[in-house]
């Protein structure tokens, strides 16, 4: 994170709605801050949204305070306000083991704020760094069933996250996930028309579009993209170099472990087409079920086998 952008954020010790004591900037975004912060009245440590579109905001002589960088940019520091705000109505609806905890969010120095529960632990692309491509089975398990749980819970409220990807799952420390940012997030069934918001290899074709229809099949695709990057430490490529000539690699090109049958279900998952990918998560969790049942099964034999 560049000095710049923490300079922009909020100062240590700065207090929110009377309760919320900044501790330090943890990660910033084009739109907004997140900060670590103390519960002074409780004594826990909760994480803070802060609404802060960096391109066209700025902080008033207060240092506190959000306003808009030049008059021009007015309506859209509204819009990306607007949307924001949709952020924490959204997340406010939301309770579930495997989605980040919203506690409270409230308006202040003429910005946002989003109160969240706070997890000990690292960030999905961080964690993966401590298993070998070959031992990476406990994945199945532990983190995708747990995930497929969640999406498919937001799916029945009629939510898309719409941007699945390494960084916006978190991991605990006792190995539990936990879904974030739902800043893309919307309602599918009632949405008209969609904000752009993509992520170079996680993205689905129709999240290129305000029109293009979205549903389940969109976050499949994001979720098939962040499965495929688990097994093989590979990015997939994305989906505007595969439009022409689609060089998609097999997971078994990186990861020899991994079961034709699976391999066969994330790229069905990663389908360019929405009518041509993978409609229900139901599937996705049948075939992650049975491969981690068949590891179990292989790997019983080869240790009575070594005994």
């Amino acid at each position: 994170m560049q000095a710049t952008e923490v300079e922009l954020g909020l100062p240590v010790n700065s207090v929110l709605n009377d309760t919320y004591k900044i501790k330090e900037v943890i990660a910033s975004s084009k739109l907004s801050f997140v900060y670590i912060a103390e519960n002074t009245q409780e004594g826990n440590q909760i994480i803070i949204k802060e609404f802060f579109p960096n391109d066209i905001a700025l902080r008033d002589l207060d240092n506190k305070t959000v306003i808009n960088r030049v008059p021009s940019t007015k309506q859209k520091f509204e819009d990306l306000k607007d949307i924001f705000l949709n952020e924490a109505l959204i997340m406010q609806q939301i309770n579930h083991r495997n989605i980040v905890k919203y506690i409270n969010h409230f308006e202040e120095n003429e910005s946002i704020y989003i109160i969240m529960e706070y997890y000990e632990g690292m960030l999905l692309d961080q964690y993966l760094k401590d298993y070998p491509i070959n031992d990476r089975d406990h994945l199945y398990t532990s983190i995708f069933l747990p995930l497929i749980d969640a999406l498919r819970y937001l799916h029945k409220k009629g939510i898309l996250h719409r941007d699945i990807k390494p960084s916006n799952i978190m991991i605990d420390s006792e190995g539990n996930p936990y879904i974030l940012d739902f800043g893309s997030a919307i309602y599918y069934k009632t949405a008209e028309n969609y904000q752009i918001f993509t992520s170079p290899g996680y993205s689905p074709l129709e999240q290129y579009s305000t029109i293009s229809e979205q549903g389940v099949y969109t976050d499949i695709y994001s979720l098939a993209a962040t499965f495929y990057y688990s097994l093989t430490n590979v990015i997939p490529p994305d989906i505007s170099q595969r439009l022409i000539e689609d060089k998609m690699g097999d997971v078994r090109k990186y990861n020899k472990k991994v079961s034709v049958f699976l391999s066969k279900m994330i790229l069905w998952g990663l389908a360019v087409q929405a009518k041509k990918r993978c409609s229900s998560l139901k599937y996705m969790k049948l075939v992650i079920t049975i491969e981690d049942i068949v590891n179990r099964i292989m790997n019983y034999f080869k240790e009575n086998n070594s005994n």
